[in-house]
């Protein structure tokens, strides 16, 4: 049986290429971004778009989270895989970051995991059989100078996604997050488009991590479906590494 699977902000980045690894691996897309447009994209970059859903969707609404799953469930009548990659970020100290600033890190990035979630659950629950995949940071472990509500956002979906293990694990629904590294994607891109330019600071992320390059979206799409998978029956409430070795170093390297 074709599985369904929800991917939030698949209008790009990690999401768009976790959309694109399902669908060509035979899994049935749903493309959930506020950017509907973004989404349609995604899903005629399939090799049979017909058969896939891109839908609008505000993660941080909640009726607008209960429509989009609504309509998931009208057309295909299941959800196997709920993928919550949506998120934002601001680059600001914390006195420097206003509360609607702040309303708004929170609700994107943790609070669209509960959102989204809390409307598939039932779903899952009556299948009995589910995977939720989170994605987290590595600011959710260890972080930098001005980057106070993203980092709190991120450290917020790891122990929310403990939480939900412990609540749903015994139910067979699987959560799990996936923790990435410098990955090339328009946020990444649009944070450090200042100083030295672009690539020039592209390169800077390539030295720091200690695999020796930036990551890809595919990079992370390959973990998420392998959490997604059967193959992976036996996580629960883990958060999967995959930052090139970012957090496993002390110190960066000094060239």
């Amino acid at each position: 049986m074709t599985r369904v699977i929800i991917i939030t902000g698949a209008g790009s980045g990690i999401g768009q290429g976790t959309a694109l690894t399902f669908a060509e691996r035979g899994d049935t897309v749903v493309a959930a971004d506020i950017d509907v447009t973004a989404a349609q994209h995604t899903i005629s970059r399939t090799s049979e778009p017909t058969a896939h859903m891109a839908v609008h969707c505000d993660v941080s609404d909640e009726l607008s989270v209960q429509q989009m799953v609504a309509s998931v469930r009208a057309r295909y009548g299941r959800i196997d895989v709920l993928v919550n990659n949506a998120g934002i970020l601001i680059s600001k100290p914390l006195h420097l970051t206003s509360w609607s600033e702040w309303q708004r890190i929170l609700n994107t990035n943790l609070g669209s995991v509960y959102l989204c979630s809390a409307a598939v659950l039932p779903t899952m629950l009556k299948q009995q059989t589910g995977a939720i995949i989170n994605i987290a940071s590595p600011h959710s472990f260890a972080t930098t100078t001005n980057i106070a509500a993203y980092a709190a956002s991120k450290g917020g979906v790891v122990a929310l996604t403990r939480q939900m293990a412990m609540d749903y694990g015994r139910l067979g629904i699987r959560t799990n997050c996936v923790v990435p590294g410098a990955i090339d994607t328009a946020m990444l891109r649009s944070d450090i488009a200042h100083g030295d330019g672009v690539e020039a600071s592209l390169a800077g992320w390539a030295r720091v991590q200690p695999i020796g390059r930036v990551g890809q979206p595919a990079d992370i799409a390959n973990v998420i479906y392998w959490l997604a998978g059967p193959d992976a029956a036996f996580v629960l409430g883990a958060a999967i590494h995959a930052d090139g070795g970012m957090l496993a170093q002390l110190t960066p390297p000094t060239e």
